[in-house]
């Protein structure tokens, strides 16, 4: 089979029946018709039968299927690959950012870019890690943000900035907590429940030991996936959980606490890139507002953070 009679038999496939398939690949029906007679004679057998429901894979058509799959999607991926490489450069800024950094930071990020650069466009993403290596290998996007290197092989990760962690949790919630004989400002909260986070987010491994230094009472309790629904919960009074120093400083300190984390290991963001495909002129120039940015942002955040207190 060439590349065009897998396109036309996973074309059939997905949808059932000749005219469908022509639709999806803007040819005729009978174009369609004649590129499944011609494989099926190639291969010597049939490839689908018809049914009142429409064309049904035969068992070999089904087995070739499983594996062209694979080489279908990785056409897709060339496809978008083509298409992207050509306007990489061209007045058009393409990033993708884990939820915190999108909803935390990048705000500023876009509103001093487009007060300097208003020709240039703007398209952004949320993404979690594991699926910016697609977004970047593909030229989907210019660049990420994200916590922490990341682990692809064929992605660069380059330090921007690195933070305190934060334990968020509301005074009401501290207040009505009794006070602990330790020496440990934190020990009162070993009997308050924890928001834990779920899956591969990088606050995960910190909201663990913070809870394991604690002492924090075992049970299920509540998982979440997001660092964004966790606080919502923190919020509501249902618990505490750990946030990144972006996140911290634009938390309501009338009705949250946050007590800086000096025995936990600081927090790096990073912007990451294909390595074959550095970011372009525009895309550098937005990566260059960020150090400015992100240094003002922590130097907001030390004058008006409250006394600190005595650490874990």
């Amino acid at each position: 089979m060439n590349l065009r009679q897998l396109e036309v038999f996973q074309a059939v496939l997905q949808t059932g029946n000749m005219s469908a398939a022509a639709r999806l690949l803007c040819i005729t029906p009978s174009a369609v018709s004649k590129a499944v007679a011609h494989t099926e004679l190639q291969l010597g057998y049939r490839l689908f039968t018809r049914s009142p429901s429409g064309l049904s894979p035969t068992p070999e058509a089904r087995l070739l299927a499983m594996e062209s799959a694979s080489i279908h999607r990785q056409l897709d991926g060339l496809r978008r690959t083509a298409r992207n490489l050509g306007r990489s450069d061209s007045g058009l800024v393409r990033l993708a950012a884990i939820p915190a950094i999108t909803h935390e930071f990048l705000p500023e990020v876009l509103q001093l870019h487009a007060q300097r650069h208003p020709q240039v466009g703007i398209e952004v993403r949320t993404l979690n890690q594991d699926q910016m290596a697609q977004a970047l290998l593909t030229h989907s996007v210019d660049f990420c943000l994200g916590y922490y290197p990341h682990p692809h092989p064929q992605i660069s990760s380059d330090l921007l900035i690195s933070g305190r962690l934060f334990l968020a949790v509301t005074r009401a919630l501290w207040d009505r907590c009794p006070p602990s004989p330790e020496p440990r400002p934190h020990a009162r909260l070993a009997h308050i429940p924890v928001i834990r986070l779920v899956g591969d987010d990088p606050m995960r491994q910190a909201i663990d030991e913070l809870a394991q230094r604690l002492q924090a009472a075992a049970g299920p309790g509540i998982q979440v996936q997001t660092s964004r629904l966790a606080l919502e919960l923190v919020r509501r009074g249902m618990g505490w959980t750990v946030v990144d120093f972006l996140t911290a400083r634009h938390l309501d300190p009338a009705t949250l606490l946050t007590l800086e984390l000096h025995e936990l290991p600081p927090m790096s963001l990073y912007s990451y890139h294909a390595s074959a495909n550095p970011p372009g002129h525009q895309a550098q120039r937005m990566l260059g507002l960020m150090p400015a940015l992100l240094h003002q942002a922590l130097s907001v955040e030390n004058k008006t953070r409250q006394a600190p207190l005595n650490p874990i």
